[in-house]
């Protein structure tokens, strides 16, 4: 229960969570738990699949090569992660503006890279055995977690001194980096991409972001520093650069657990989707698709927002870059369904099509229309928070509303697949 929790998910958000997953999967035990390729139930193969072998061959076919793709996108993910570990290594070893732009970038690189395979996340949350699953989702919650509260890491506007930064009782190491991540609270973390977000970016409300001779290493303390009894290593701009560096190394190794987690797990993983009908691996995609919808954008940030929580609901505030994680997250979807293709050029979108005249003639309406919202909003966040109440809820309602639509859609595909 410990490891849930530590997912990301306040109590009000839990609650939700579990309210929602209720909704969707219905109240039976045997259904609320996470599936598992090697023991979920098996169902009898639809009509459709019975009368469009072609078809149904063309998926399973798509679906496997999905998953030699998820092992792909990680690799380039980790790529993308290690560039940024090394433009880290540069800005610490001079602090220039070209340095800081360029960590900013790689940055930014990395964490859309990321993001584009959260869809592979939730597909395989569903196919993992229990532990393997619990294990992904702490792995997540050190890699990704947000929003986080930054004035446990370093200074804020109003707050000079702030953050562990500041806390020279704070052990800057790797193990006391992470048991200070969440052991209070799930959004005082230590870890993952927010974390090296904020200290990059700093808390730029007043669009002064944060200078690069804050990771200009001191070599000399002031008298004044000498008679308070400091060291060089208690002061801020060095126990920033290293906090900057240890974070940025933990997460490289954290995604590199990810993905040995997902290498050694593969194998089963294939061997599981062999062995089911083209209609249950097509229902267990259908499920991650809704799933990701649901606790990425309507969960986690859309229902908070439309509430008011306005600065929890953005995931990337520092870097103003939430709409290129959407935008990501989104894309990673899109592909699945309209690039993975046989040689007889059948795709998903085509196999979804043929079973489901509601998902062919609206989803994609409702999904570019969805994409566009949300970027745009994320993109005017600003301007969104500065405007009244009426015009930020219709703009988020409107958001939420092509995102349910699309749900719906993808409800709808599962409803006519098995009846």
């Amino acid at each position: 229960m410990q490891t849930y929790l530590n997912l990301g998910l306040t109590p009000q958000r839990m609650c939700i969570a579990v309210l929602a997953s209720l909704l969707l999967v219905g109240c039976n035990d045997e259904t609320a738990k996470p599936q598992n390729i090697e023991s979920v139930k098996e169902i009898t193969p639809s009509t459709f699949e019975l009368l469009n072998s072609e078809l149904s061959s063309s998926a399973k076919e798509i679906i496997l090569e999905y998953v030699e793709q998820i092992g792909v996108d990680l690799i380039q993910a980790g790529i993308e992660i290690e560039m940024l570990q090394s433009s880290i290594v540069m800005l610490t070893g001079q602090a220039t503006n070209e340095n800081l732009s360029l960590s900013k970038k790689t940055w930014l690189d990395a964490h859309s890279a990321y993001e584009l395979t959260t869809l592979h996340r939730y597909f395989a949350m569903q196919l993992l055995e229990e532990q393997n699953s619990l294990a992904l989702m702490q792995i997540q919650y050190q890699i990704n977690h947000w929003p986080i509260i930054p004035g446990y890491i370093d200074y804020v506007n109003g707050y000079p001194d702030s953050g562990i930064v500041h806390d020279i009782n704070v052990n800057l190491d790797v193990n006391s980096l992470r048991e200070q991540h969440g052991t209070f609270d799930i959004s005082e973390v230590t870890l993952g991409f927010h974390v090296i977000e904020f200290l990059l970016w700093g808390d730029d409300n007043d669009a002064v972001p944060r200078p690069a001779d804050e990771f200009d290493a001191v070599l000399e303390l002031t008298p004044k520093e000498t008679e308070s009894g400091y060291s060089l290593e208690q002061l801020s701009n060095n126990r920033r650069r290293v906090f900057l560096s240890i974070a940025t190394d933990t997460l490289v190794k954290d995604f590199q657990a990810l993905q040995s987690l997902w290498l050694s797990e593969e194998p089963s993983i294939r061997r599981g989707i062999e062995s089911k009908s083209v209609t249950e691996i097509i229902l267990i995609l259908a499920d991650s698709m809704s799933a990701m919808l649901t606790e990425e954008l309507l969960l986690r940030s859309l229902y908070p927002m439309l509430n008011g929580n306005f600065a929890e609901s953005i995931q990337s505030p520092y870097s103003r870059s939430t709409q290129n994680a959407v935008s990501s997250q989104l894309s990673g979807l899109e592909r699945l369904l309209l690039e993975r293709q046989t040689e007889s050029g059948a795709t998903l979108d085509v196999v979804f099509s043929a079973i489901s005249d509601e998902f062919s003639e609206f989803f994609y309406q409702d999904f570019d229309a969805s994409k566009a919202c949300l970027v745009l909003l994320y993109s005017n966040s600003e301007k969104v928070l500065a405007g009244t109440t009426n015009e930020r809820e219709s703009e988020v309602v409107e958001c939420i509303n092509l995102l349910t639509n699309i749900i719906h859609y993808n409800d709808k595909l599962k409803f006519d697949l098995t009846n």
